[in-house]
């Protein structure tokens, strides 16, 4: 599946204003996991954000349940 930046542009201003934070939050986990984000010493992923991801991990290790990937492409017209 080939996917350029100007679909994920596309893709990022329809998710509503108030959704926003978290969508920051996810993808400032993933640059920071793949080590592309600036150092949290520069702010970008603040103690906050990092207590909010360990969080989500320890639910799932817990046996929390997420929302199914085919329910996600269908919110956003993608399925």
């Amino acid at each position: 599946m080939s996917v350029d930046r100007g679909e994920l542009h596309t893709l990022l201003d329809r998710v509503p204003d108030s959704d926003l934070p978290v969508i920051r939050k996810m993808l400032l986990a993933v640059a920071v996991e793949w080590d592309v984000a600036p150092a949290e010493s520069e702010g970008v992923f603040t103690e906050e954000a990092r207590r909010e991801v360990e969080a989500a991990e320890a639910y799932f290790d817990k046996g929390g349940r997420g929302i199914p990937h085919e329910e996600i492409l269908r919110e956003f017209g993608l399925a």
